[in-house]
Protein backbone atom coordinates (compact mmCIF):
# COMPACT_ATOMS: atom_id res chain seq x y z
CA UNK A 1 0.00 0.00 0.00
CA UNK A 2 2.86 2.61 0.81
CA UNK A 3 4.21 1.91 -2.92
CA UNK A 4 0.60 2.53 -4.37
CA UNK A 5 0.64 6.26 -2.47
CA UNK A 6 3.95 7.27 -4.02
CA UNK A 7 3.17 6.24 -7.98
CA UNK A 8 0.05 6.19 -9.33
CA UNK A 9 -2.66 2.87 -9.52
CA UNK A 10 -2.16 1.20 -12.58
CA UNK A 11 -5.43 -0.67 -14.08
CA UNK A 12 -5.45 -3.97 -16.33
CA UNK A 13 -8.90 -4.19 -18.12
CA UNK A 14 -10.47 -8.03 -19.23
CA UNK A 15 -12.31 -6.88 -21.82
CA UNK A 16 -12.67 -4.77 -24.65
CA UNK A 17 -16.54 -4.22 -24.53
CA UNK A 18 -18.06 -1.87 -21.74
CA UNK A 19 -15.36 -2.72 -19.17
CA UNK A 20 -12.56 -0.97 -21.26
CA UNK A 21 -15.41 1.57 -22.82
CA UNK A 22 -16.78 2.70 -19.59
CA UNK A 23 -14.75 1.61 -16.55
CA UNK A 24 -11.49 3.05 -18.55
CA UNK A 25 -13.31 6.20 -19.19
CA UNK A 26 -14.35 6.31 -15.33
CA UNK A 27 -10.66 5.22 -14.34
CA UNK A 28 -8.99 7.60 -16.46
CA UNK A 29 -10.89 10.39 -14.78
CA UNK A 30 -9.26 10.00 -11.20
CA UNK A 31 -6.24 11.65 -10.49
CA UNK A 32 -3.42 9.20 -9.64
CA UNK A 33 -4.88 6.38 -11.68
CA UNK A 34 -3.48 5.01 -15.24
CA UNK A 35 -5.66 2.67 -17.20
CA UNK A 36 -1.85 0.65 -18.34
CA UNK A 37 -3.13 -2.82 -20.07
CA UNK A 38 -6.03 -4.57 -21.95
CA UNK A 39 -6.62 -8.30 -22.14
CA UNK A 40 -8.93 -9.85 -24.31
CA UNK A 41 -9.03 -13.46 -25.85
CA UNK A 42 -7.23 -12.95 -29.01
CA UNK A 43 -4.01 -10.56 -30.02
CA UNK A 44 -5.74 -9.23 -32.86
CA UNK A 45 -8.64 -7.55 -30.99
CA UNK A 46 -6.33 -6.94 -27.79
CA UNK A 47 -3.63 -4.59 -30.01
CA UNK A 48 -6.99 -3.45 -31.96
CA UNK A 49 -8.13 -1.96 -28.47
CA UNK A 50 -5.31 -0.78 -27.22
CA UNK A 51 -4.94 1.40 -29.87
CA UNK A 52 -8.16 2.57 -30.59
CA UNK A 53 -8.23 3.56 -26.71
CA UNK A 54 -4.33 4.84 -26.11
CA UNK A 55 -3.60 1.87 -23.75
CA UNK A 56 0.18 0.83 -23.55
CA UNK A 57 -0.30 -2.45 -23.16
CA UNK A 58 -2.13 -5.82 -24.82
CA UNK A 59 -2.49 -8.91 -23.35
CA UNK A 60 -4.31 -12.11 -24.58
CA UNK A 61 -3.39 -14.36 -21.84
CA UNK A 62 -4.57 -13.40 -18.04
CA UNK A 63 -1.82 -15.22 -17.03
CA UNK A 64 0.67 -12.90 -18.55
CA UNK A 65 -2.10 -9.83 -17.37
CA UNK A 66 -1.59 -10.58 -14.11
CA UNK A 67 2.00 -11.08 -13.76
CA UNK A 68 2.88 -7.87 -14.91
CA UNK A 69 4.65 -6.10 -11.94
CA UNK A 70 3.72 -2.67 -12.76
CA UNK A 71 -0.04 -3.35 -12.68
CA UNK A 72 -1.94 -3.17 -8.74
CA UNK A 73 -5.67 -3.55 -10.00
CA UNK A 74 -7.22 -6.02 -12.44
CA UNK A 75 -10.56 -4.60 -13.79
CA UNK A 76 -12.18 -8.38 -14.22
CA UNK A 77 -15.36 -7.72 -16.82
CA UNK A 78 -15.77 -11.17 -18.71
CA UNK A 79 -19.00 -13.37 -18.49
CA UNK A 80 -20.00 -14.95 -14.96
CA UNK A 81 -18.63 -18.41 -15.96
CA UNK A 82 -15.06 -17.24 -17.19
CA UNK A 83 -14.28 -14.50 -14.35
CA UNK A 84 -13.53 -17.36 -11.55
CA UNK A 85 -10.38 -18.33 -12.92
CA UNK A 86 -9.44 -14.37 -13.82
CA UNK A 87 -10.11 -13.55 -9.98
CA UNK A 88 -8.71 -16.52 -8.68
CA UNK A 89 -5.28 -15.39 -10.62
CA UNK A 90 -5.39 -12.07 -10.14
CA UNK A 91 -5.74 -12.52 -6.32
CA UNK A 92 -3.15 -14.89 -6.54
CA UNK A 93 -0.86 -12.82 -8.09
CA UNK A 94 -1.15 -9.63 -5.46
CA UNK A 95 -3.37 -7.78 -7.23
CA UNK A 96 -6.49 -5.91 -6.04
CA UNK A 97 -9.87 -6.98 -8.18
CA UNK A 98 -12.85 -5.10 -9.39
CA UNK A 99 -15.14 -7.89 -9.93
CA UNK A 100 -18.62 -7.69 -12.62
CA UNK A 101 -21.89 -9.38 -11.23
CA UNK A 102 -23.23 -12.26 -11.03
CA UNK A 103 -20.14 -12.50 -8.52
CA UNK A 104 -20.07 -16.17 -9.40
CA UNK A 105 -21.55 -18.98 -11.16
CA UNK A 106 -22.83 -20.57 -7.89
CA UNK A 107 -22.60 -20.39 -4.66
CA UNK A 108 -19.13 -22.72 -3.81
CA UNK A 109 -17.61 -20.36 -5.93
CA UNK A 110 -18.98 -17.39 -4.41
CA UNK A 111 -17.32 -18.32 -1.04
CA UNK A 112 -14.07 -19.25 -2.67
CA UNK A 113 -13.55 -15.81 -4.23
CA UNK A 114 -14.16 -14.10 -0.94
CA UNK A 115 -11.95 -16.69 0.98
CA UNK A 116 -9.14 -16.15 -1.68
CA UNK A 117 -9.38 -12.13 -1.27
CA UNK A 118 -9.41 -12.40 2.14
CA UNK A 119 -6.97 -14.32 2.27
CA UNK A 120 -4.70 -12.30 -0.03
CA UNK A 121 -5.21 -8.99 1.77
CA UNK A 122 -6.36 -7.10 -1.13
CA UNK A 123 -8.84 -5.41 -1.72
CA UNK A 124 -11.66 -6.62 -3.76
CA UNK A 125 -14.93 -4.89 -4.95
CA UNK A 126 -17.59 -5.58 -7.38
CA UNK A 127 -19.56 -3.81 -10.03
CA UNK A 128 -22.60 -2.48 -8.63
CA UNK A 129 -22.69 1.36 -8.83
CA UNK A 130 -26.52 2.26 -7.48
CA UNK A 131 -25.16 2.73 -3.66
CA UNK A 132 -23.14 5.64 -5.64
CA UNK A 133 -25.46 7.27 -7.33
CA UNK A 134 -26.02 10.10 -5.52
CA UNK A 135 -29.65 10.04 -5.29
CA UNK A 136 -29.12 6.85 -3.95
CA UNK A 137 -26.27 8.03 -1.51
CA UNK A 138 -28.62 10.84 -0.59
CA UNK A 139 -31.43 7.88 0.29
CA UNK A 140 -28.79 6.11 2.28
CA UNK A 141 -28.07 9.32 4.27
CA UNK A 142 -31.34 9.59 5.07
CA UNK A 143 -31.84 6.27 6.50
CA UNK A 144 -28.55 6.36 8.36
CA UNK A 145 -30.00 9.93 10.21
CA UNK A 146 -33.02 8.15 10.95
CA UNK A 147 -35.69 9.15 8.45
CA UNK A 148 -37.42 5.82 8.33
CA UNK A 149 -37.85 5.17 11.81
CA UNK A 150 -38.52 1.52 12.64
CA UNK A 151 -37.81 0.08 9.06
CA UNK A 152 -40.72 -2.19 7.77
CA UNK A 153 -40.80 -3.02 4.46
CA UNK A 154 -39.56 -2.41 0.80
CA UNK A 155 -40.31 -2.99 -2.97
CA UNK A 156 -37.49 -3.10 -5.46
CA UNK A 157 -37.70 -3.35 -9.23
CA UNK A 158 -35.31 -3.52 -11.44
CA UNK A 159 -36.95 -4.17 -14.87
CA UNK A 160 -34.97 -3.64 -18.05
CA UNK A 161 -37.05 -3.66 -21.59
CA UNK A 162 -38.05 -6.36 -24.16
CA UNK A 163 -37.31 -4.81 -27.61
CA UNK A 164 -39.22 -6.14 -31.10
CA UNK A 165 -37.49 -5.44 -34.51
CA UNK A 166 -39.90 -6.91 -37.44
CA UNK A 167 -42.11 -8.09 -34.64
CA UNK A 168 -39.06 -10.43 -33.35
CA UNK A 169 -38.61 -10.36 -29.90
CA UNK A 170 -35.34 -10.03 -27.75
CA UNK A 171 -34.14 -8.54 -24.17
CA UNK A 172 -32.20 -4.95 -24.50
CA UNK A 173 -29.54 -6.72 -22.49
CA UNK A 174 -28.48 -9.15 -24.84
CA UNK A 175 -28.33 -6.62 -27.43
CA UNK A 176 -27.12 -2.89 -26.14
CA UNK A 177 -27.62 0.36 -27.57
CA UNK A 178 -24.32 2.24 -28.33
CA UNK A 179 -22.86 0.14 -30.47
CA UNK A 180 -21.42 -2.68 -28.21
CA UNK A 181 -21.60 -6.55 -29.48
CA UNK A 182 -24.17 -8.50 -28.58
CA UNK A 183 -23.99 -10.96 -25.35
CA UNK A 184 -24.77 -14.15 -27.06
CA UNK A 185 -24.12 -15.82 -23.39
CA UNK A 186 -26.33 -14.65 -21.49
CA UNK A 187 -29.08 -17.33 -23.33
CA UNK A 188 -26.53 -20.24 -22.01
CA UNK A 189 -26.96 -21.81 -18.97
CA UNK A 190 -23.63 -22.13 -18.03
CA UNK A 191 -23.05 -18.89 -17.88
CA UNK A 192 -24.00 -17.64 -14.61
CA UNK A 193 -26.14 -15.22 -16.28
CA UNK A 194 -29.77 -14.26 -15.87
CA UNK A 195 -33.01 -11.83 -15.24
CA UNK A 196 -32.68 -13.03 -11.63
CA UNK A 197 -28.90 -14.29 -11.35
CA UNK A 198 -28.04 -10.44 -12.80
CA UNK A 199 -30.41 -8.08 -11.30
CA UNK A 200 -31.23 -10.35 -8.34
CA UNK A 201 -27.48 -9.75 -6.92
CA UNK A 202 -27.74 -5.64 -7.65
CA UNK A 203 -30.92 -5.40 -6.20
CA UNK A 204 -30.20 -7.33 -2.97
CA UNK A 205 -26.55 -5.40 -3.07
CA UNK A 206 -28.50 -2.29 -3.15
CA UNK A 207 -31.58 -3.63 -0.47
CA UNK A 208 -29.19 -4.51 2.02
CA UNK A 209 -26.92 -1.35 1.61
CA UNK A 210 -29.83 0.42 2.73
CA UNK A 211 -31.83 -1.19 5.37
CA UNK A 212 -29.50 -4.76 6.16
CA UNK A 213 -28.61 -8.10 5.27
CA UNK A 214 -31.44 -10.46 4.02
CA UNK A 215 -32.38 -13.63 6.34
CA UNK A 216 -35.26 -16.10 4.59
CA UNK A 217 -36.30 -15.95 0.82
CA UNK A 218 -38.91 -17.45 -0.88
CA UNK A 219 -39.97 -17.05 -4.94
CA UNK A 220 -39.61 -18.03 -8.49
CA UNK A 221 -37.63 -17.48 -11.61
CA UNK A 222 -39.18 -18.63 -15.39
CA UNK A 223 -37.93 -17.80 -18.90
CA UNK A 224 -40.51 -16.27 -20.42
CA UNK A 225 -39.72 -15.31 -23.89
CA UNK A 226 -38.73 -18.51 -25.32
CA UNK A 227 -36.90 -17.02 -28.61
CA UNK A 228 -34.67 -14.11 -29.00
CA UNK A 229 -34.16 -12.82 -32.28
CA UNK A 230 -31.36 -10.53 -32.28
CA UNK A 231 -30.70 -7.26 -34.85
CA UNK A 232 -27.55 -8.95 -36.57
CA UNK A 233 -30.16 -11.91 -37.21
CA UNK A 234 -28.94 -14.52 -34.57
CA UNK A 235 -31.53 -16.66 -32.91
CA UNK A 236 -31.07 -17.96 -29.72
CA UNK A 237 -33.53 -20.23 -27.15
CA UNK A 238 -32.31 -19.10 -23.60
CA UNK A 239 -31.49 -22.00 -21.17
CA UNK A 240 -31.73 -19.05 -18.69
CA UNK A 241 -34.54 -17.37 -16.95
CA UNK A 242 -35.79 -13.58 -17.80
CA UNK A 243 -37.90 -13.24 -14.62
CA UNK A 244 -37.82 -13.33 -11.03
CA UNK A 245 -39.96 -12.44 -7.80
CA UNK A 246 -38.97 -12.71 -4.64
CA UNK A 247 -40.23 -11.70 -0.84
CA UNK A 248 -37.60 -11.50 1.55
CA UNK A 249 -37.38 -11.09 4.96
CA UNK A 250 -34.74 -9.12 6.40
CA UNK A 251 -32.45 -9.90 9.62
CA UNK A 252 -33.77 -6.43 11.08
CA UNK A 253 -37.27 -7.64 10.58
CA UNK A 254 -38.74 -5.71 7.55
CA UNK A 255 -40.07 -7.75 4.72
CA UNK A 256 -40.99 -6.78 0.84
CA UNK A 257 -40.54 -7.87 -2.33
CA UNK A 258 -38.08 -7.93 -5.05
CA UNK A 259 -38.53 -8.06 -8.59
CA UNK A 260 -36.13 -8.44 -11.82
CA UNK A 261 -36.60 -9.27 -15.43
CA UNK A 262 -35.35 -8.23 -18.44
CA UNK A 263 -38.60 -8.81 -20.60
CA UNK A 264 -40.75 -5.85 -19.66
CA UNK A 265 -42.22 -3.91 -22.58
CA UNK A 266 -41.47 -0.07 -22.14
CA UNK A 267 -39.72 -0.73 -19.08
CA UNK A 268 -38.63 2.05 -16.10
CA UNK A 269 -35.61 0.23 -14.77
CA UNK A 270 -35.16 0.51 -11.56
CA UNK A 271 -37.78 1.67 -8.49
CA UNK A 272 -36.78 1.17 -4.88
CA UNK A 273 -39.36 2.05 -2.21
CA UNK A 274 -38.72 1.85 1.73
CA UNK A 275 -40.48 2.45 4.18
CA UNK A 276 -41.09 2.20 8.26
CA UNK A 277 -42.79 4.07 10.88
CA UNK A 278 -42.04 7.22 10.31
CA UNK A 279 -41.26 7.99 7.17
CA UNK A 280 -41.04 6.38 3.13
CA UNK A 281 -38.49 6.96 0.42
CA UNK A 282 -38.66 6.48 -3.34
CA UNK A 283 -35.99 6.34 -6.07
CA UNK A 284 -36.95 6.03 -9.52
CA UNK A 285 -33.92 5.78 -11.60
CA UNK A 286 -34.77 5.78 -15.65
CA UNK A 287 -31.80 4.63 -16.11
CA UNK A 288 -29.19 1.43 -15.35
CA UNK A 289 -27.35 3.51 -12.51
CA UNK A 290 -26.23 6.87 -14.73
CA UNK A 291 -25.64 8.70 -11.86
CA UNK A 292 -27.77 11.37 -13.41
CA UNK A 293 -31.03 10.45 -14.02
CA UNK A 294 -32.55 9.60 -10.78
CA UNK A 295 -34.77 10.98 -8.67
CA UNK A 296 -35.74 10.76 -4.51
CA UNK A 297 -38.66 11.32 -3.10
CA UNK A 298 -39.65 11.43 0.75
CA UNK A 299 -42.57 11.32 2.61
CA UNK A 300 -43.19 11.44 6.83
CA UNK A 301 -45.74 9.82 8.65
CA UNK A 302 -48.47 12.80 9.76
CA UNK A 303 -52.02 13.63 9.39
CA UNK A 304 -53.00 13.97 6.20
CA UNK A 305 -55.66 13.32 3.64
CA UNK A 306 -55.44 9.58 2.49
CA UNK A 307 -54.75 9.35 -1.36
CA UNK A 308 -53.06 12.59 -1.54
CA UNK A 309 -49.12 11.86 -0.13
CA UNK A 310 -47.69 14.84 1.87
CA UNK A 311 -43.65 14.47 0.85
CA UNK A 312 -41.76 15.77 -1.98
CA UNK A 313 -38.91 14.67 -4.83
CA UNK A 314 -36.08 16.20 -3.17
CA UNK A 315 -33.26 18.62 -4.14
CA UNK A 316 -30.11 15.99 -4.84
CA UNK A 317 -27.36 18.01 -2.49
CA UNK A 318 -24.93 19.39 -4.99
CA UNK A 319 -21.91 18.01 -3.54
CA UNK A 320 -22.75 14.33 -4.20
CA UNK A 321 -22.11 15.14 -8.13
CA UNK A 322 -18.33 16.21 -7.26
CA UNK A 323 -16.31 13.59 -7.67
CA UNK A 324 -13.24 14.64 -5.92
CA UNK A 325 -10.38 15.64 -8.32
CA UNK A 326 -12.93 15.78 -11.36
CA UNK A 327 -14.49 18.85 -12.48
CA UNK A 328 -18.15 17.37 -12.01
CA UNK A 329 -21.06 19.82 -10.98
CA UNK A 330 -24.44 18.63 -11.22
CA UNK A 331 -24.97 20.58 -14.42
CA UNK A 332 -22.22 19.24 -16.09
CA UNK A 333 -21.80 15.38 -14.55
CA UNK A 334 -21.95 12.76 -17.72
CA UNK A 335 -23.83 9.83 -17.49
CA UNK A 336 -22.23 6.69 -15.48
CA UNK A 337 -19.02 9.10 -15.02
CA UNK A 338 -20.46 10.20 -11.28
CA UNK A 339 -21.33 6.37 -10.21
CA UNK A 340 -18.68 4.45 -10.98
CA UNK A 341 -16.40 7.92 -10.45
CA UNK A 342 -17.12 7.59 -7.08
CA UNK A 343 -17.34 3.96 -7.14
CA UNK A 344 -13.52 3.99 -8.15
CA UNK A 345 -12.53 6.53 -5.96
CA UNK A 346 -13.80 5.21 -2.56
CA UNK A 347 -11.74 2.03 -3.82
CA UNK A 348 -8.60 4.00 -4.57
CA UNK A 349 -9.32 5.42 -1.50
CA UNK A 350 -9.53 2.39 0.26
CA UNK A 351 -6.14 0.17 -1.41
CA UNK A 352 -4.48 3.28 0.13
CA UNK A 353 -5.86 3.98 3.23
CA UNK A 354 -6.95 0.61 4.73
CA UNK A 355 -10.69 -0.96 4.70
CA UNK A 356 -12.88 -3.37 2.61
CA UNK A 357 -14.25 -1.67 -0.12
CA UNK A 358 -17.68 -0.77 -1.07
CA UNK A 359 -19.59 -3.13 -2.84
CA UNK A 360 -17.26 -5.45 -1.33
CA UNK A 361 -16.21 -9.29 -1.69
CA UNK A 362 -17.81 -9.97 1.52
CA UNK A 363 -21.19 -8.38 0.29
CA UNK A 364 -21.50 -9.59 -2.78
CA UNK A 365 -21.24 -13.37 -1.87
CA UNK A 366 -24.23 -12.30 0.61
CA UNK A 367 -25.81 -11.14 -2.35
CA UNK A 368 -25.09 -14.67 -3.96
CA UNK A 369 -26.69 -16.25 -1.17
CA UNK A 370 -29.55 -14.61 -1.62
CA UNK A 371 -30.00 -14.38 -5.12
CA UNK A 372 -29.59 -18.71 -4.83
CA UNK A 373 -31.86 -18.88 -2.13
CA UNK A 374 -34.70 -18.00 -4.14
CA UNK A 375 -33.31 -20.11 -7.06
CA UNK A 376 -33.43 -22.81 -3.83
CA UNK A 377 -36.99 -21.55 -2.86
CA UNK A 378 -38.19 -22.22 -6.98
CA UNK A 379 -36.77 -25.89 -6.54
CA UNK A 380 -38.16 -26.64 -3.58
CA UNK A 381 -41.08 -24.37 -3.29
CA UNK A 382 -40.34 -23.68 0.61
CA UNK A 383 -39.06 -20.23 2.10
CA UNK A 384 -34.85 -20.94 2.51
CA UNK A 385 -33.04 -19.48 4.88
CA UNK A 386 -29.93 -17.58 3.41
CA UNK A 387 -27.15 -18.23 5.88
CA UNK A 388 -27.98 -22.34 5.06
CA UNK A 389 -27.13 -21.74 1.29
CA UNK A 390 -22.98 -22.12 0.83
Amino acid sequence: MANSARRPLRIGIIGANWSLKVHGTAWRLLPGVEVAAICTAHRETAEAAARTFGVPKSYWSVADLVADPDLDIIDVGSRPSFRYDMVMAALAAGKHVYDALPFATDVRRSRELLEAQRRSGKVGVVDAQFRWVPAGRHMKALVDQGFLGLPLGFNVQLLLPLQRRDDKPYPHSVYPEGGISPYHWLAEADSGAGGWRNFGAHSVLFLSHLLGRVEQAVGATRTGVPQWTLPDGTQLSPRTEDLGCATLALENGAIGNVQTGWCVPDAACLRVEIWGDRGRLLLEDPTFGDGVAARLYAGRAGVGEFGRPQGQWLDIPEPLYQVPGTPFTKATAPPYMVSMGWMFHDMVRTIREGGPGSPSFAEAHHAQQAVEAVIESQRTGRVVRVNDIG
